[in-house]
């Protein structure tokens, strides 16, 4: 009889101790037609109850007196329409009055800029989430117009990383100066180095992809001493919000940014979804050369296509690398970027909420 007592007490407790458990939510922003947005979200495991949303321009500083919106948990999302039109809009979400979660626009539109867009709003795998507003990745800088200026101030970029070689920046100066930055020239071959070879038919589509996988690993392999910069300048609070960028926005800074979400452990599939987002944002007018062969011949048309959008192989491909020479990124980042357990959780400090 007491054994069975005590083992309805345990349960009870170990019950108890689980249901106060923050469940699992993950939560999702996107524009519509005319400005406006749709927030969805998914919770494990399902609740009832209601969701209040807030809004701010700034990701950390919200007022929490007044919701814009409102509406049950079930129904899974809500149309925000009375949104502020100068300046960026961030949105906090409370569930039950109890469990909190901030969202935003992930991709930010822009007039020259392309590529552009936040790294907030990815999951580690105990539940934390990347911050909003800390960290940008694009395009080059030298495509930002007066409209983009305004943007990028009102996004008040404080630190610029620029992996250009010093000819791009030569060539293509950037046309918006922020407080700070640094040029980490990261050795490579420019993609355009393959043209040639496309137009002669001496690569196909199938070689692009391989070559790109080579370009992705040789970037991460040669650059050491810029990423070992890099981090150093994600660990200074005082460095943020920091926006890094190359000329596409899709291959230097791409490296950039797996580097650092692998390094905030976030998981492979957010980390490829992320590399991915480019095929959307690629502005392939800006890079398609216009000679008549190119237009009229499918063949070459479909070279041209694979050399300027990202493909998921590239970036496995130079991950499983550096764990097959390292043994785990953990290794990788402590012994070859001199990104130590204890700087790591600095980084994390800074980087997740």
């Amino acid at each position: 009889m007491l054994r069975n007592v005590t083992l309805s007490v345990l349960s009870l407790f170990l019950f108890s101790h689980c249901s106060q458990e923050k469940p699992d939510i993950r939560v999702v922003c996107e524009t519509v037609p005319q400005g406006n947005y749709v927030i969805k979200w998914e919770i494990f495991p399902p609740m009832d109850g209601t969701v209040k949303i807030y809004e701010a321009s700034q990701p950390d500083s919200f007022n929490l007196s007044s919701p814009i919106a409102e509406t049950e948990i079930s129904k899974g999302f809500k149309d925000i329409f009375f949104v502020q039109t100068s300046k960026r809009s961030y949105f906090k979400l409370i569930f039950n009055n109890k469990y909190s979660i901030i969202t935003a626009e992930r991709v930010i539109p822009m007039e020259g800029l392309f590529d552009f867009r936040d790294l907030g709003g990815y999951y580690t795998t105990n539940g934390k989430q990347t911050r909003w507003g800390k960290l940008y990745r694009s395009s080059s800088l030298a495509r930002a117009t007066l409209e983009d200026a305004r943007g990028l101030n009102n996004l008040g970029i404080q630190t610029v990383i620029d992996f250009r070689t010093d000819k791009e920046r030569h060539d293509f100066p950037s046309k918006y100066i922020a407080s700070q930055t640094f040029n980490f020239p990261l050795l490579g071959n420019p993609y355009n180095v393959f043209v040639s070879s496309i137009l002669s038919k001496k690569m196909k589509a199938g070689d692009i992809k391989v070559h790109a996988q080579d370009v992705f690993s040789f970037y991460i392999e040669n650059n050491s001493d810029y990423f070992i910069k890099m981090f150093d300048i994600l660990l200074d609070r005082n460095n943020y919000p920091v926006l890094f960028c190359c000329f596409s926005g899709s291959d230097r800074s791409a490296v950039a940014s797996a580097l650092i979400l692998a390094a905030l452990d976030i998981d492979s599939d957010q980390i490829v979804n992320d590399y991915l987002l480019s095929n959307n944002q690629i502005d392939l007018n800006s890079y398609i050369p216009k000679e008549s062969i190119y237009l009229q011949d499918p063949e070459i048309q479909e070279t041209f296509t694979a050399l300027y959008r990202v493909h998921k192989g590239t970036i496995t491909y130079s991950f499983d690398k550096i764990i097959k020479e390292y043994g785990t990124l953990d290794n990788y980042f402590t012994t070859e970027l001199k990104l130590t357990p204890k700087k790591r959780e600095k980084l994390k400090e800074i980087m997740l909420y």
